[in-house]
């Protein structure tokens, strides 16, 4: 029986006004997910290449016909919705989320996945509760801290979101956009920790995050 990798892709974000940075929420490591159906390996390519295309109408249909065989996957929901949010809608790609969980309550990617869409939704509570239990089912996924950070940020708990920044660029010293987003709160204290902003920032420009104007000049003033 065959196994497959979460389709669950969020484009790069670069935001402009300094504000807070996502990233792709990573794929699940193969076996670590439940198995597709049987015999829908033809489906779920078509599904695949359908959505790196961004043909969600047909991604949208292949993972349908998925569920009419199995109704039960938690992956194939979850694969459901990152078609549904990929194309704007956000309450149908809850449900999917929703119903993944539910299927699977160890799948921590679709638990971030359901903390992005409730915190672009303004839910914070909410969003925070589904990071916070993303983070629980893997905890050393450096991607669902930054997010959790976002999170706390927008709640003003400036404290608790250093915390997760620092903790994803413990689990991942390269990640970039976590840097970035380090150095904006930083920017955000009262009073301002400026020389602490610049060294993230430049961290972040050198591991190619792109320039931002705002920052570049709340970091000068």
């Amino acid at each position: 029986m065959s196994r497959a990798v979460l389709l669950c892709f969020w484009a790069l974000a670069g935001l402009a006004g300094a504000q807070d940075r996502v990233a792709p929420v990573r794929p699940l490591p193969a076996g670590a997910v439940d198995p597709l159906p049987p015999d829908t390996k033809i489906l779920s390519q078509k599904a695949a290449n359908a959505f790196g295309k961004g043909d969600w109408k047909t991604a949208r249909a292949a993972y349908q016909e998925m569920l009419s065989l199995d109704a039960g996957n938690a992956l194939v929901w979850a694969n459901l919705g990152a078609v549904e949010q990929q194309d704007g809608q956000a309450k149908a790609a809850i449900e999917c989320f929703e119903k993944s969980v539910q299927i699977n309550p160890t799948l921590a990617t679709s638990w971030s996945a359901l903390g992005l869409i409730h915190s672009q939704r303004g839910d914070r509570y909410l969003a925070v509760s589904c990071l916070s239990r993303a983070i629980h089912e893997d905890p050393l996924d450096p991607r669902a801290h930054n997010y959790l950070a976002i999170a706390l940020r927008q709640l003003g708990w400036h404290t608790a979101a250093e915390a997760e920044l620092q903790r994803a660029i413990e689990l991942k010293p390269d990640y970039g956009i976590a840097h970035f987003n380090l150095a904006l709160l930083y920017v955000d204290q009262k009073p301002p920790s400026l020389e602490l902003a610049r060294v993230h920032y430049k961290k972040a420009l050198s591991l190619g995050v792109e320039k931002d104007a705002l920052l570049e000049r709340r970091l000068k003033e």
